[in-house]
Order: structure tokens, then sequence, then C-alpha cells
């Protein structure tokens, strides 16, 4: 059941227990063949003994976040890949669709007891092991039960920091230091740290992500590179209607700007290159001149791809992009909008 935020809030509030964990990522071994990125990697958990002061900390950073959303009145909206409104919360529920990633959900965190407790940094920094995310664990009582509510954060390399012994190779490129603030002298830094950022990715809570920040959501459970192994494959399909010339621009654009892979996966949702036909090239040249483009097509009414302008506007119009409003008839640019049969079902 969907929780407003301010229940959200007000669980995490009350919250008595808190627990941190670190999620690892390691690519499977003995991959064969073209396998859908979500299923390529393995993830484990390492639960992480914290004091009081970083506990505390963690609580209020997520009682901040959601504070922050509900002053700023954020709706709920079930996630769509594309959007035309990013200041919202998104709510996720398709698990069964993040691959390797929902297992931690589904099997690892509910089975803490079996969790590992790291006990030195080597652990974390094993080879053929990234460190991915953290993980916070709040609980509380409710109807005499225990809940849970889980909030995510991706880590970057420039969270993490390991002294000297730790750098690969066995060679020495830095040293990191510190200043003691007892001796007043800056001294070796030894051992290793995380920096926690003041800002959280997205909570779980009841079957349900609510993703406060949408990119990085899609970073961590797979989505963002998933997305571009999709934007090749409505290439390939493209490739076998014949319908395009020049394609391969489209193939360079995926290689060199990742905001394609988007719209092409809203291509591929939509499906509307299935229906790709001279009737269909016809629409879209009188779609185009709303932006005083000139479809181009050649001798056997294909259409031509030259340069960038072209990729850009023939995604454009694949993707239904120009729309129009049934009451107003007032004329829109998007790649958001749902689907539905008929106008009728809007009324």
């Amino acid at each position: 059941m969907e929780h407003s935020l301010q229940t959200i809030y007000d669980n995490v509030s009350i919250a008595d227990t808190l627990s941190m964990y670190f999620i690892m990522r390691k690519e499977k071994e003995n991959i064969t063949g073209r396998r859908r990125v979500l299923e390529k990697y393995d993830f484990s958990v390492l639960r992480v003994d914290i004091n009081e002061e970083i506990s505390l900390f963690l609580k209020d950073l997520a009682r901040k976040q959601i504070e922050h959303a509900i002053k700023k009145e954020l709706e709920l909206t079930p996630y769509e890949v594309i959007s035309d409104d990013q200041e919202q919360v998104f709510t996720y529920t398709e698990l069964n669709k993040i691959g390797s990633f929902a297992k931690i959900i589904n099997e690892q965190l509910p089975h803490k007891l079996t969790i590992p407790t790291m006990q030195n940094f080597d652990e974390i920094l094993r080879v053929g092991d990234l460190l991915w995310a953290y993980c916070i664990e709040l609980s509380y009582v409710e109807n005499n039960a225990r809940k849970y509510i889980y909030t995510f954060r991706k880590l970057n390399a420039g969270n993490i920091v390991a002294d000297e012994k730790e750098n690969r190779a066995g060679k020495i490129r830095n040293i990191m230091t510190l200043f003691n603030t007892r001796s007043n002298k800056l001294e070796k830094f030894k051992g290793g740290a995380i920096k926690l950022d003041a800002t959280i990715d997205c909570i779980f809570e009841s079957g349900i992500f609510y993703i406060l920040q949408k990119s990085q959501f899609e970073t961590l459970v797979g989505m963002a590179v998933d997305f571009q192994e999709q934007a090749i494959s409505v290439v390939e399909e493209l490739q076998k209607l014949d319908m395009i010339d020049g394609l391969e621009h489209i193939s360079d654009a995926i290689i060199k700007n990742t905001a394609i892979h988007k719209k092409l996966v809203r291509l591929k949702k939509l499906q509307n290159y299935e229906k790709l036909d001279p009737g269909m090239i016809a629409k879209m040249k009188r779609a185009a001149k709303t932006e005083k483009y000139k479809l181009k097509t050649n001798e056997e009414g294909k259409i031509v791809i030259e340069d960038t302008k072209d990729v850009d506007m023939v995604i454009k119009l694949l993707c239904d992009y120009y729309k129009q409003g049934v009451v107003t008839g007032k004329n829109y640019g998007t790649y958001a909008g749902k689907f539905f049969d008929s106008p009728e079902n809007l009324l």
C-alpha cells in the first residue's frame, strides 16, 4: 500500500533501531552471450557497525530529506523513463524488472542475521568487488509488528579514501594525509574512510521505492546501463525494417550522448516504429514542419539520416513528440505522456 510522504516521515521519526550496510557489486563469472545488464552482476551486503553519532546523523538525514520533499509539496508519481516534471517523488514497484538488485530487497536484507559484519576496510576493497552503495535500515513497531524502512545512496569513487597499501598493483601512486588536531601536524592517513553525503537517492518501504534522485536511482539498480543496451536493440530492430538509411549516426549518438538512451527506451515502449511505412513517413514529414524541418527521404522513399539534427528529429517524430490537446486543441512537444486507447478514456 502506497504511503504518503508524511507517513514515511512519521515512521522514520519513531524508528527505534538503525543499522547500516554496504552493498557490494561483482560481475558474474562465465557470462556467455548477450545477457541483460540487470542480470550480469551479483550484489552482496555487509553489515557495518557504527557509533551513536553516525546513527543519529543518518536518521536525521532521512528525516530532513523527506521533510524537504514535503515542504516543496512534491507529488508522488509512478516512475516513467521520461517525465516532463522532475520536481516530484517517483514511486517504483516493479522489483522483477531491476534484475539482481532486487535480491537485496527480497532475499538478503530480510535475513539480516545471515549478513556478515565488516571486520576491516580490506573487505570492501577485494579484487573483483566494487563498493557500490550503502543502505540504512530504520525499524519501528506498528500494531505489535516490527516494520522496516530502507534508504539507499549510490557511492562514487570520490566517496572512498584508502591509504597506500590498498593501492592496486602494489604501487604507491599517492599518500593520503590528515591534520592531527592534537599534534598540529599533517600526518599519513592509515586505514580507510567513506564520505557519507547529506543526500539519499531513494527510500524503500512496504514494496515501494520512493525515488528522490531519479538518475542516481537508475544507476543504483542498473537501469542506466540497461537503457544503453535497450537503445542499441532499438537500432537493431530499425535495421531489420530497412526503412531508414544512416542508422549508424544513431549508433554513434548512443556512444557519445547518454541523453539519447532514454528517448530510445521510450520509443521501444511505444513500438511506433513497427508501423513505419510510406504512409507513416508522409505523416512524419507533415509533423516535421512544426520545427520548419524537412524530413529527408531517398528515391526509394526511405528516411535518410545524415547528421545529429536528423537523429534528433527522426527520434522525435517516431516518439510522437508532437501532440495536441483534446480539449483546447493546443499543440505540445514532449517525449512524456501516458497512452490512452481513445480520447474518451480521458473523460
